[in-house]
Order: structure tokens, then C-alpha cells, then sequence
């Protein structure tokens, strides 16, 4: 007895630390900054402005400017840090021309994992020129969002998850065979320390980690002032419980076993609290869909171990009739529960099907479900349909052969935990800010019977690469003696020219590069071509540029809707139908057990795919027939901030300043709020809405009615993309016009 009382003491010591940790963060990788990396300034920055993915600890983070041999540039300010910690400022003297490096630090205020980056940023010449020298500076590891993770980090989540599964599977085991296996339980009771012993380790490592990451502050005062060090101790308390329980396993094996189990999904619960999951708008729901699918993995896989563990040891003298049947039927139940919770984790963690391929997590990912797939599911169908009859019968050759399929079942297993401790140190795809595909410039205008082809790429503020191509009415090459272009700023006439001649590559084809468009927005490019005994020619083109990327990272409380680009009738759709096709596949289990549970599957079914397909094709669509235009616009933060400035004087009056629409309007039907319906079309879709209208109901059609031009529209639409985003580094809505 006292040893209960000594487990419940410790158990409500490890409920208190869960209680008293606050909101849990994911990795602070670098979204967006200002000035951008690699960009070429014709005025100086005032400041440096960074924007992190999460909030970020104002003492164990640190950012300075340098030049281009690695000195500290001389006169910065103090770092300043935005009202919600996601963002560092640094006020800078006045720089004169040359080569710059921003370097960054930071750890996450709650996960604990610690970045750092740098990149470069130029100050032009007052003439325009790139100023002479080369860069010194040999930079950091890391530099962008999608950021490789840490070796050491990946191998204590492994360890954690594995010995996790170890002590639950043992657990497992000992419910799912009770009396059948009495006579094991020492060596169930000896399983069940392995496993702790594994997780207590893990645990230790994770708290020498924290120290070695937080080396500015005291392990006491992480450990006890902040959510992260909570959470940690929390884990450490649930490891030591459960040592204890092991203890008790031969007195009392189903209330230990009981315990442990609860034990395990109490440490998967405090490690969800500092995931990915935790971090976003939804994170309620996404926790849920994240320990759901961890307790699912950890008790297949775990229970499995468990299994060989008790084949092991009784060998051709066990009685497997009772206690395999169980074990697949849970097994069954928790494999359809791991795919459909993870099913919906990639729906909140991968924002566009894209990032599956282009980034580290989404590769990862996909790794994963590799060897889920194509390697443990048909294992795990070979053991349910063959190898477990077999072991039941003691047919020739068992258990050794059932040891052999399920070992490698196990293997498996084991391996989609590393790549799952991989994801979980590694930054998701819905915080970085990929750069979108745009198209080179390419034109041609014709003059004085001469066709000039001017050809920029990749069309981006800096460097860029340009060919102008001479040809004949007859499209034959044409050469020339001398050919100039000059870069004209269309948004700022205070912005002088600049001039560059190319370089003659063959016959009619010129070329050169340079840092000529500056800055986002529109330049007029004049193409002079001297011949011999010839006018000259000269010819004009309009272009505008692609700048940086902006990041668009979703702002929301814990309850809202968890899936970037999915609203709420979409996720209960799916929801329902997922728990229909539970309900559909053991239904017939189901009622064999109780014959009430069996009518309730029944109607489970009817319920999940009657109100799924209902809600889930029920959503509003408006999808006009016939083709969709695509956005020539790049979502810059020059194209964001023209259409902010057009939608709140147009648009703000229905759908409000935030996208929310005002109360009070006397319109039927009531204006949409756009910070839900914008992510669920696409740019086309929203481009038509705006252009044209949408009959029965009070929005105008815009283009239609010469209010407002094709461009100006494509503006608003990739300022809607960022309504209900963290904004972004002040002073990053727009370029700030240089001086000459």
C-alpha cells in the first residue's frame, strides 16, 4: 500500500507540472526579412527586420549586422522584439556602399530548439553601380526556414518513442492475456524496466539538451520558469512513475499495467504540447490529431514487441488462442486509427501538395508513408492473415517462423519512429516561405523593320540575366555595332536611370547581367541598337519583377479551424466520413461483442457518409465554367501592400478592414468572411469573383463595370491570400523608395 501512495503522490506532483505549462511553440525558423536576403539596395536600410515562425526567448537570442570581412558594423542600436515575440529589430547607423551580412540566433521559447542563420544584402553606389570587394564572410550553417535537424535532437525523440513503445507493449500484453500468462510476468515485469529505463535516459538527455541550448540562463530557471522546462519535468516525473509501476506489475498486474498505460499517453501528451501541433491557429485540434495518432503507433508497434517478447519466452508451451485474435483485432482498429489521424496531421502541417517534394518535411513525410505503405502494412497483413493462424496451431516450424515475419513487422515499425523523431525536429512545411515559379520576361516590339527580342531571367529584384535577340522581318539574325538597355523606375520618377551595355555573344544575340531592377514594382526598359549605316532603333518594354517571397503563417486561437485551405463544413466532412468507414469496417466485429454496439456501428455508418458526402459537397463552390486565368502577379510584398491599399477603400465596407465583415449590414445574403472562404479557392476563382461579380448577391463586378483595371484585381487577390496571417517585419509591406 504504500507503494500506491507513494504512485499517486508522484502522479499528482507530474499532473501539477501539466497544468502549470503554458502554450507550446514549434521551431522559430526565419519567414520573412527586411531587407531581403541576397537583395541589392539603392538606399540604405534603417533596420534590420526579422520575422520568425514562433515566438523566440528575448535572452538566448541575438542578432548584428557585419561587414564584408566579419566585423560588427559600429553605431547599431539595441535588438527590439515585437509585442508577440515573433519578430527582432535591429536600428542601424548609416551604411555606406559595400557588402552587409545579417546573422541571427534564436531558441524557441517553448520547444526549445535552437537556429541560427546569416545572408547577405548589398548597398549600391549613388550611381547605381555594384561597389567593388568580395564578401569575406563565410556565413552560418543554416540560412533559410526549411533547416536540416539536429542529429542528437532526432535521436532522443527516437529513443523516447521506443522506449515508450517497449514498456506499453509489455503492458499491453499483460491486459490483452491476463491469467493466460501468468507465468511470464517476470519477464514482462523486466521488459517494463527496459523500456523505462529507456525513457528515463531519453528524458535525461532532453534536459541536458535544454541546458546546452539555453546556455545564457540557469537549468533551474528553465526547468521551473518556463512552459518548455514544465513540460520536461513533467516527462521526467511520468518516466519515474512508471519505473514504479513496473514494480507492482507481479502484485497487481492489471492496475500496473493499467497505470502504465495511462502513464504512456500522459508523456505522449506533455511531448505534444512542444510539436509542431502546438504551434498555429487549431492547435487544439491538432494536438488532438497528433496524441490520437502517437498512442495509436506506440500501442500497434508496442504491443507487437510485447508479443514477441511473450512468444519468446513460452515458446511451443503457450496457449496463443486467446490472446493473438485480440491482438489483431486491436492491432486492426489501431493501424485504420494511425493512417486517418495522420491522414488529417499532413492536411494541418503541409499547407500545398507541392511542399511534399520541396521541402525537408515533406520528404521526410513521404518517407514515412513509404515505409508504412509499401513495407509494414503488407508485412502486418502477412502476420494477421498467415502468420498468426499458424502460431495459434503450432503448425511446424513455430514460433520460430512467427518470430521471424513479426520481428520484422517490429523492424519496421521501429524505422517509421525515426523517421517520425525526424519530422518532429525538423520545421514543417506550412512556415516556409517558398519562392513561387515565375515566368522569364520575354517579349518582342518591332521597329524600323527590325524585331527586338528582349529575354530577362530569372525576372527577380537583383541579379538577372538579359539577351536581347535581333532579327529581320524575315526572322534572319541581325547584327549590330552597339546595344544598351536603360532601367527606368516607374514608381518613383526620383529614382535616376541606370545603363547597361551587353556584351556581343554572336551574330544578333547580345547579353549581360546585373543587379538593375532594384526594387518591386514597374520599370520601363529601353533597348538602344546602333548598326552601321542604319537609324538607330529604340524600343520599349514594360516589366515588373518578382520580389522576395512573403510568408503567410495563419494567425487563430487553440479552437479555430486547424487546416490552412480547408473550412470548417470540409474537415467535418471528411471527419465523418473517415469514422463512417470505421463504423463500415468492423461493424460486423462489433456486433458479435454486444448486439446495441453492433446497432449503434450500424448507424455510425449511415450518419458518417449521410452528413460527410452532405457537408463535405455541401460547401459553397461559385466555380464559373470554362478556363480559370492564371495570377501574372507575383505576392510580393509590393503587389500586398497596392492591394491593401485598394481593398480598404472598395472592399472594406462589406467584407471589413480584416476580412471579417462588420455586424449591422442589411445585406442578404450577408458578405463572406474572407479570412475562411479566401484560402478555400483559388486565384482564378477569386480573380472572376471580383471582375465579374457573383449574381444574387450585392458584390459588384468590378472589371465589368471599369472600376477597377486586371491588375489592380490581381493585387487585392494576393493581398486576400495574407488576411488572417501573422503580419510580417514592420516596414515590409512595401519598398521603401531609394534615393538616387
Amino acid at each position: 500500500m504504500k507503494r500506491y501512495a507513494f504512485a499517486a503522490a508522484l502522479a499528482a506532483l507530474v499532473v501539477g507540472l501539466l497544468i502549470s505549462a503554458g502554450i507550446a511553440f514549434a521551431h522559430a525558423s526565419l519567414v520573412q526579412a527586411d531587407p531581403a536576403p541576397n537583395s541589392f539596395l539603392a538606399k540604405p536600410p534603417s533596420k534590420i527586420a526579422l520575422l520568425f515562425a514562433e515566438s523566440v526567448d528575448e535572452q538566448a537570442s541575438h542578432l548584428q549586422v557585419l561587414d564584408a570581412q566579419g566585423n560588427p558594423v559600429a553605431g547599431a542600436g539595441a535588438i527590439q522584439f515585437g509585442t508577440n515575440d515573433h519578430e527582432m529589430t535591429l536600428p542601424l547607423p548609416a551604411l555606406k556602399p559595400g557588402i552587409y551580412n545579417v546573422t541571427w540566433s534564436n531558441v524557441s521559447r517553448v520547444d526549445g530548439h535552437a537556429l541560427q542563420g546569416s545572408y547577405p544584402f548589398t548597398v549600391l553606389n549613388p550611381d547605381g553601380s555594384v561597389p567593388s570587394g568580395v564578401n569575406q564572410f563565410s556565413g552560418t550553417n543554416s540560412s533559410g526556414g526549411d533547416i536540416a535537424p539536429s542529429a542528437d535532437g532526432v535521436a532522443v525523440r527516437a529513443l523516447s518513442l521506443l522506449g515508450l513503445a517497449v514498456i506499453a507493449g509489455a503492458a499491453l500484453l499483460s491486459l490483452l492475456g491476463g491469467e493466460a500468462l501468468r507465468d511470464i510476468r517476470r519477464g514482462l515485469e523486466y521488459t517494463m524496466y527496459a523500456g523505462a529505463g529507456l525513457l528515463l535516459i531519453a528524458t535525461i538527455l532532453n534536459i541536458a539538451q535544454l541546458n546546452a541550448t539555453f546556455a545564457s540562463e540557469s537549468l533551474g530557471h528553465v526547468l521551473l520558469q518556463t512552459a518548455l522546462g514544465g513540460y520536461v519535468l513533467a516527462r521526467l516525473g511520468v518516466a519515474i512513475l512508471l519505473v514504479l509501476l513496473a514494480s507492482l506489475l507481479r502484485e497487481s498486474p492489471r492496475r500496473a499495467s493499467w497505470g502504465i498505460a495511462i502513464g504512456g499517453v500522459v508523456y505522449l501528451w506533455a511531448y505534444t504540447q512542444t510539436s509542431h501541433a502546438a504551434a498555429g491557429a487549431g492547435s487544439f485540434w491538432a494536438r488532438g490529431f497528433d496524441i490520437i495518432h502517437a498512442v495509436a503507433a506506440i500501442a500497434w508497434i508496442g504491443a507487437l514487441i510485447g508479443l514477441l517478447v511473450c512468444v519468446r519466452l513460452l515458446r511451443r508451451n503457450g496457449d496463443y488462442r486467446h490472446v493473438v485474435p485480440r491482438f489483431s483485432l486491436m492491432a486492426s482498429v489501431l493501424v485504420f486509427v494511425l493512417i486517418a489521424t495522420g491522414f488529417f496531421s499532413t492536411f494541418v502541417e503541409v499547407d500545398t501538395p507541392s511542399k511534399l517534394i520541396d521541402t525537408r518535411y515533406g520528404l521526410t513525410l513521404s518517407v514515412k508513408l513509404g515505409l508504412v505503405f509499401v513495407l509494414l502494412l503488407p508485412v502486418a497483413l502477412y502476420n494477421t492473415r498467415v502468420a498468426s493462424k499458424r502460431l495459434i496451431a503450432l503448425a511446424p516450424g513455430e514460433p520460430r517462423r512467427f518470430m521471424v515475419s513479426a520481428g520484422a513487422e517490429a523492424v519496421l515499425g521501429i524505422l517509421v519512429f525515426a523517421a517520425a523523431a525526424v519530422l518532429t525536429q525538423t520545421t514543417v512545411s506550412k512556415t516556409i516561405a517558398t519562392n513561387t515559379s515565375v515566368p522569364a520576361f520575354d517579349h518582342v516590339q518591332t521597329s524600323g523593320g527590325l524585331n527586338v527580342a528582349l529575354h530577362i531571367d530569372p525576372n527577380r529584384t537583383g541579379m538577372n540575366t538579359y539577351r536581347v535577340t535581333l532579327t529581320d522581318p524575315q526572322g534572319d539574325l541581325t547584327d549590330a555595332e552597339r546595344v544598351a538597355l536603360t532601367f527606368r523606375y516607374q514608381d518613383n520618377q526620383s529614382i535616376g536611370a541606370s545603363d547597361l551595355v551587353l556584351d556581343r555573344v554572336s551574330n544578333g544575340v547580345f547579353s549581360g547581367q546585373g543587379p538593375y531592377l532594384l526594387l518591386e514594382g514597374h520599370y520601363q526598359v529601353q533597348v538602344d541598337v546602333r548598326r552601321a549605316n542604319v537609324d538607330d532603333v529604340n524600343v520599349f518594354f514594360d516589366d515588373r519583377p518578382a520580389g522576395p517571397p512573403v510568408a503567410q503563417l495563419r494567425a487563430g486561437g487553440q479552437w479555430d479551424n486547424p487546416t490552412p485551405g480547408m473550412s470548417w463544413n470540409e474537415l467535418g466532412g471528411i471527419f465523418l466520413l473517415v469514422v463512417g468507414l470505421g463504423c463500415a469496417l468492423w461493424r460486423g466485429r462489433i456486433g458479435n461483442v454486444n448486439r446495441r454496439a453492433g446497432w449503434a456501428a450500424n448507424g455510425g455508418v449511415l450518419l458518417g457518409f449521410g452528413i460527410g458526402i452532405l457537408l463535405l459537397f455541401g460547401v459553397h463552390s461559385h466555380t464559373p465554367l470554362g478556363g480559370l486565368p492564371s495570377n501574372p502577379i507575383p505576392a510580393d510584398s509590393a503587389s500586398i501592400a497596392a492591394g491593401k491599399a485598394l481593398f480598404e477603400p472598395n472592399c472594406s465596407a462589406c467584407h471589413g478592414i480584416d476580412g471579417h465583415p462588420p455586424s449591422g449590414l442589411k445585406l442578404n445574403p450577408y458578405p463572406l468572411d474572407l479570412t475562411v472562404h479566401a484560402p478555400l479557392h483559388s486565384d482564378g476563382v477569386l480573380y472572376n469573383f471580383i471582375a465579374h461579380g457573383i449574381v444574387g448577391t450585392a458584390m459588384p463586378a468590378w472589371l465589368d463595370e471599369n472600376k477597377l483595371t486586371p491588375e489592380q484585381i490581381w493585387n487585392i487577390v494576393n493581398f486576400l491570400r495574407t488576411l488572417g496571417s501573422v503580419p510580417g517585419p514592420a516596414g515590409a509591406s512595401g519598398p521603401a523608395p531609394p534615393t538616387p
